[in-house]
């Protein structure tokens, strides 16, 4: 077994006329400033008020992680990207950026998913999310680490129906979305490639968080093929984690969260 798959392995709303709205602002996605299109700042400004980093990965001021089960998953599942982002780069030999990725959970996500932790009476993964990026900056055991936190995560993931887990997934393919709108270039240059790999990452976050659903027959298991699909076709907008261009554009990552969202939706 290779050391990405075994890396791998431990990785486990939109409506039609809000993707219509997305698409729209997708034909500048991920312009520059200098006045290449009104969506890159669309995105820049919302960027700029979630995070200091290009970062658009917080959730709505309604939606509290504490009680609220999609946003939890959410932002759960945004952790678990970092961390799919971090294990394909280091992988492929390419540590520094890796490293990025392994403690920007740590620094923001993490964080603000504290409060959580106590209101449902969980112990938090700080240790074992500080130990991914230690092991990787001194040639530990990587492997090890990485495991051991999403060991930890799917521990701290609460048992929810097959239309809230589907709510939360399309929430994390829609912050995959603002993230490859932020750092694509109408023309398909990748102009930064830490918001595309995030972009990358979360999505299969979302379909390992997919694959461990146990939907019933019928309407259930026709919306996990749904959303199985969705994601499949918004993976397909990456030409690899380091691309200097790609022919993928963020209205297809906002499009598969919004047929996701309404796979969902016809569960309730």
């Amino acid at each position: 077994m290779t050391r990405r798959h075994k890396l791998l392995t431990g990785l486990s709303t939109l409506t039609i006329a809000s993707a219509l709205a997305f698409s729209a602002l997708a034909e500048g996605e991920g312009e520059s400033a200098e006045g290449e299109g009104a969506a890159a700042s669309v995105a820049d400004d919302k960027d700029k008020n979630k995070s200091g980093e290009g970062e658009s990965e917080g959730g709505s001021a309604s939606a509290d992680p504490a009680s609220d089960d999609v946003e939890y998953i959410r932002r759960l599942g945004l952790v678990r990207g970092h961390l799919a982002a971090f294990a394909e780069l280091y992988e492929a030999g390419e540590t520094d950026q890796a490293l990025m990725h392994a403690k920007h959970p740590e620094n923001e996500l993490y964080k603000d998913l504290e409060p959580a932790f106590a209101a449902r009476g969980a112990t938090g993964f700080a240790g074992p999310l500080e130990a991914v990026a230690s092991a990787a900056a001194a040639g530990g055991d990587v492997e090890g680490a990485f495991a051991a936190v999403n060991s930890e995560i799917a521990n701290h993931t609460p048992d929810v129906s097959i239309a809230t887990r589907l709510l939360a997934i399309s929430g994390i393919v829609t912050t995959a979305g603002d993230e490859f709108a932020i750092g694509v270039k109408k023309n398909g240059a990748v102009k930064k490639p830490h918001e595309y790999q995030d972009a990358y990452g979360f999505l299969v976050a979302a379909k390992e968080i997919l694959a461990s659903a146990e939907p019933a027959p019928g309407a259930e298991a026709d919306a996990v093929a749904t959303a199985s699909e969705q994601l499949d076709k918004a993976l397909g907008a990456f030409s690899g984690l380091n691309a200097a261009k790609t022919n993928g554009k963020a209205s297809t990552l906002y499009g598969a969260a919004a047929r996701i969202e309404i796979a969902a939706l016809g569960l309730k």
